[in-house]
């Protein structure tokens, strides 16, 4: 059984006790997942079977999207609502030109520290591990992320003022962080109260089974017919079909000179991405890129997965 499950994550569960249900449906066949979601956030977790979780990786950078519930005037040590208060600020008045405006200024390619309650490691244990102990740790530098679109859908200012706002974004983006960002270029402080993700690369939550429907299509032996070949995850790869020759070298991890086959420019030109190889078939085979060394260009297999 190879491909990939699209889950829809209930809140209260963890991710990996999700992926448990799912392993105890198909006893016997390697499970991994592409990334976590906090307990209390839900939405699309793909979840890759078989030879499928060597491709995870490429699963885990592609572009994300959510629906973020953002409490304004309470800041919490966790940057969501399970955390303890810190302080509470009233809410200035507001407008939605002004919070979009506001929005608008957090977006683009910048840096952003990890929560100290979060899953980043340090020296083996995670920093929510080490911020309970009072320990301080460096892996609390600044990284790269991007933030691709962030729209503002709702803003309720009555009873506990709050935003719900569209987020796009790269990996290692913590929406929890972004939204305490908000709430300081606001100039109260805000916290995460709520959090859907409504999307992975190709992947949204039309796509997405819960686990209880996964049971049952488990107990109806129906499982198969929510399984996606694990191409459809790599789509934004360039595509190319070769002939049984060349597939019998990559498979054996050949190199074959690229003057023996017929490329599209664009993917002579492809920045060295993997390519996506199928056979004659149109059946996916492996991954593959295009390398030069000194006067030679060859194709290379990279992970062949058939």
């Amino acid at each position: 059984m190879n491909g990939i499950l699209i889950l829809n994550k209930p809140t209260g569960p963890s991710s990996h006790a999700v992926i448990e249900r799912v392993r105890r449906l198909i006893p016997g066949v390697k499970v991994g997942h592409t990334g976590t979601l906090d307990p209390a956030a839900s939405g699309v977790l793909p979840v890759c079977l078989g030879k499928a979780t060597r491709v995870a990786s490429y699963l885990m950078d592609l572009p994300k999207g959510y629906r973020a519930g953002v409490e304004l005037g309470i800041v919490t040590d966790t940057e969501d609502a399970s955390g303890r208060i810190l302080a509470q600020s009233p809410v200035p008045p507001l407008d939605r030109a002004g919070i979009e405006k506001i929005l608008q200024g957090l977006t683009g390619v910048r840096e952003q520290i990890p929560p100290a309650y979060s899953a980043v490691k340090y020296r083996g244990k995670p920093l929510y591990y080490w911020t309970r102990r009072g320990v301080s740790t460096p892996a609390r530098r600044p990284r790269k992320i991007a933030i691709y679109r962030l729209a503002l859908l709702e803003y309720n200012p009555a009873g506990k003022p709050h935003l719900v706002c569209a987020v796009e974004c790269s990996r290692g983006t913590y929406i929890r962080t972004l939204a305490a960002e908000i709430g300081e270029r606001i100039g109260c402080g805000a916290h995460l109260f709520s959090l859907v993700r409504t999307f992975v690369g190709p992947f949204t939550l039309d796509h997405a089974s819960s686990p209880g429907s996964l049971e049952e299509a488990a107990r109806r032996g129906a499982l198969e017919n929510l399984i996606l070949p694990m191409d459809r995850a790599l789509l934004h790869l360039p595509g190319l079909h070769v002939d049984d020759h060349t597939l019998l070298a990559l498979k054996h991890g050949r190199p074959v000179p690229v003057a023996q086959l017929e490329l599209q420019p664009e993917i002579l030109t492809s920045g060295g991405e993997p390519l996506r190889i199928y056979d004659r078939l149109g059946n996916f085979k492996a991954l593959a890129k295009i390398e030069h060394t000194g006067n030679e260009c060859n194709l290379k297999t990279v992970k062949y997965l058939a």
